[in-house]
């Protein structure tokens, strides 16, 4: 995945660029030769209008009661989607602004913005193609309707903020919206088709990537039985040898590794040095020598506050392999020797990092508790590097439970590029891309592609992910975007039922400004909430 990562040179060089940008945006603004040729700038951003393409928007708009059909059904789905978007934001500022998160990689400003490359979780190729499909998809419906109602398109286009940011259709605003003393040719109901239409179509993109995604393209995807390093202590041998995390293991010594008991095995037989063969992004393959004896026990993922074990100085990401002198090489040893103690019993682990004396707490059932999160998948720890077995199948399973999970399922969705799978990527799902493609591989009809078709996996996953969050944002009451035009008009419906149209105007006008301060607000406080942590409580 391409981020974008710029030391104290990129910086001096991006400065130069922004700079000599600017000065070609105002060329490009002060010179006549480019307004004759329909180039335009408003601030940094440069317009290319064109009237190509118009006659094929007309040639499109033939089957209008087809058009007029689609566009009058998915309006329910659009004031549907308004309503959740809304609550969601809402309830996350309510959340934000009663428990301000900690700082972290999520809510930093650069992944804050859905910009590929800038964002580290969307990846730059995928990311980009995924809006640009977006925009000439939600463009190229406004325009259609355009002409299905008869309003005219004076011209379609790019926009240009160093590279195109924005496709566009611009409909004849006084004849879409009317003026003070010319009313629009078109009704409200029709109005709101033509709105609504950019929309509705990135939904309908959306559902149709999504269930080629999470049907036909998941069902032929197998996984693979590897274990993999999960952890690598900083300043350990491993770590100095070239080990890093999400590395996959294919071979130790020549000898062919599918699961933690081949491992365990092939790691033993040695007298302490051992070459593996790691596989990395995107199948490649490395030899690293690693130097230790194994150690079995089960990983300690997180520590939690105020327990037996934080108190204790335990240690996160490290490897609990004895209590009280008893091996617990096994997820299954370790629940075993848990349910012989209790509360306020004192015990002693030994982990990777040292041994300690914990106090045990209670759980709410009454049973003891250390304090620290333990992985379920057994765990195997050799000269700082933690090995564990990727649960590749249930992985997969989890996700083909997403889409039909209802609007819990759609919550996930919505999250997976960053949250990922919890329990199974802590680093968000990019997709089937770099070194989650280590652990699984096309079967069936796809298997002839070979790798080739995960790209057809990332391609469906982000246009479908970037075209629904493309259709909710857009749902948004606040106008300019279409749902704050929508909004207006059935606001304006409503007051003119019992006001007369001048004073449904005043009001809708106040109603419309409030939401969007309201709208804007809380998108400020998710960007400021995590500055203020500290500060709270």
């Amino acid at each position: 995945m391409f981020t974008l990562q710029l030391n104290d040179a990129d910086w001096v060089l991006l400065a130069g660029a922004v700079g000599l940008y600017w000065l070609l945006a105002l060329w490009i603004k002060n010179s006549s030769f480019m307004r004759r040729h329909n180039i335009t700038t408003w601030g940094p951003v440069i317009f290319l209008r064109t009237t190509m393409g118009i006659d094929l928007l007309n040639k499109l708009a033939r089957p209008k009661t087809f058009w007029r059909v689609l566009a009058t059904a998915g309006i329910p789905l659009v004031i549907l989607a308004m309503a959740w978007f809304l609550a969601l934001i809402l309830l996350m500022t309510y959340v934000m602004i009663r428990s301000p998160p900690e700082p972290s990689s999520y809510n930093t400003p650069r992944n804050i913005l859905l910009v590929p490359g800038l964002n580290e979780y969307i990846p730059f190729v995928w990311g980009w193609i995924a809006i640009f499909v977006t925009m000439v998809v939600h463009e190229l419906s406004h325009g259609i309707l355009s002409r299905v109602e008869g309003v005219r398109v004076k011209s379609m286009g790019l926009a240009f903020l160093a590279a195109p940011i924005a496709a566009f259709v611009e409909p004849d605003d006084e004849e879409l919206f009317g003026t003070p003393s010319k009313p629009a040719i078109v009704s409200r109901g029709a109005r709101v088709r033509i709105l609504a239409a950019g929309v509705i179509s990135n939904f309908i993109v959306a559902i149709i990537a999504m269930a080629l995604f999470f049907g036909p393209v998941i069902g032929t995807i197998a996984p693979i039985d590897r274990p993999m390093v999960v952890d690598v202590q900083d300043g350990s041998s491993g770590g100095l040898e070239g080990f890093q995390r999400s590395m996959a293991i294919n071979e130790i010594n020549g000898r062919t590794v599918t699961d933690m008991v081949g491992l365990y095995s092939a790691l033993s037989g040695r007298s302490g040095t051992s070459t593996v063969r790691v596989i990395y992004d995107d199948h490649l393959q490395n030899d690293l020598v690693l130097k230790g004896m194994p150690v079995k026990g089960v990983f300690i993922s997180s520590v939690f506050n105020a327990s037996g074990a934080s108190a204790a100085g335990v240690k996160a990401r490290t490897i609990l392999y004895q209590i009280d002198g008893d091996p617990t090489p096994t997820f299954a040893a370790f629940r075993s020797h848990m349910n012989s103690t209790h509360p306020g019993q004192e015990i002693e682990i030994a982990t990777t990092s040292g041994s300690f004396k914990v106090k045990l707490g209670a759980k709410t059932d009454g049973t003891s508790l250390i304090g620290v999160g333990i992985s379920p998948s057994d765990a195997l720890y050799v000269g700082g590097v933690t090995f564990q077995e990727f649960p590749a199948s249930q992985f997969l399973d989890l996700l083909k439970v997403i889409p039909v999970s209802g609007m819990q399922g759609l919550g996930t969705l919505l999250g997976l590029p960053f949250v990922g799978v919890p329990g199974f990527t802590d680093r968000g799902f990019p997709g089937f891309s770099g070194w989650i493609t280590n652990l699984f591989e096309p079967v069936g009809w796809a298997k002839p592609l070979g790798d080739e078709f995960f790209w057809i996996a990332n391609l469906l996953l982000w246009i479908g992910w970037i075209d629904l969050y493309a259709g909710l944002f857009n749902c948004l009451p606040a106008v300019p975007l279409d749902g704050g035009h929508i909004f207006r008009d059935f606001v304006q419906g409503l007051f003119e039922r019992v006001v007369g149209a001048n004073a449904a105007a005043r009001l809708t006008r106040t109603v419309v400004v409030l939401l969007a301060w309201v709208i804007l607000t809380s998108l400020l406080i998710t960007i400021i909430a995590p500055f203020t942590h500290g500060l709270s409580g």
